[in-house]
């Protein structure tokens, strides 16, 4: 199995985001199809940040990249002071908690099992409420998940979650290397998500995004 920092280009900020609507509803679930790991380019925590304002807190889930490289590739999309940020690092092999410094951090060991992840995502939210209540929730890449758990207890647990993130008006990102699944897995996660932004890289290496809505909120 690669290590988790395989197949990532530098960290890039030229990602042309013009192709995505100017918002969306409040309570969204957008999917990030992209055909093959393109953790450099952060493209969910840019996608988040495109909808959330600057005060409003995030917290992340990782499984391809690092909670120091997510937290840096953060801190580079967001204005000064930075929001609210807490990381699920599920790239390790042991299961840490630091929640009493900047970021908070739960660590995991790879790829982290969904009942950890669920565990973990409440103990950042304690840590961050509550003066940032009703934090935004990116999955950089659900497709560690899926390779380690069903199908089914990975959108029954996402389900959760995503109607938790609704109820509060908070927006869920959902990232997926759509070339790593079939049809039948990618049609569950539609089911799950408002709209799907389609990722295509050019022949200048430059990503091209394509914005579906799949229901009307």
């Amino acid at each position: 199995m690669p290590s988790p920092s395989a197949n990532t280009r530098p960290d890039d900020d030229s990602v042309d985001l013009d192709a995505l609507p100017e918002t969306v509803a409040s309570g969204s679930t957008l999917l990030v199809a992209t055909p093959e790991p393109i953790d450099g380019y952060a493209l969910p925590l840019r996608i988040a940040d495109r909808y959330a304002r600057s005060d409003e807190c995030r917290l992340v889930v990782t499984a391809t990249v690092d909670a120091e490289r997510t937290i840096r590739q953060q801190l580079s999309l967001s204005p000064s002071p930075a929001p609210g940020f807490g990381v699920v690092d599920a790239t390790g092999d042991e299961h840490l908690l630091s929640l009493y410094q900047e970021y908070p951090t739960v660590y995991l060991p790879y790829p982290g099992e969904l009942a950890h992840v669920s565990l973990a995502l409440w103990e950042l939210e304690t840590a961050l409420s509550p003066s940032r209540p009703n934090p935004h929730l990116i999955f950089r890449s659900l497709s560690p998940l899926l390779a380690e758990d069903s199908l089914e207890r990975v959108t029954n647990v996402l389900g959760r979650l995503i109607e938790q993130r609704r109820s509060s008006g908070s927006l869920t990102v959902l990232g997926i290397e759509y070339t790593a699944h079939d049809e039948h897995t990618m049609a569950a996660l539609r089911a799950l998500a408002d709209a799907i932004v389609w990722v295509d890289t050019s022949p200048d290496a430059r990503l091209e995004l394509d914005y579906r809505r799949i229901r009307n909120r």
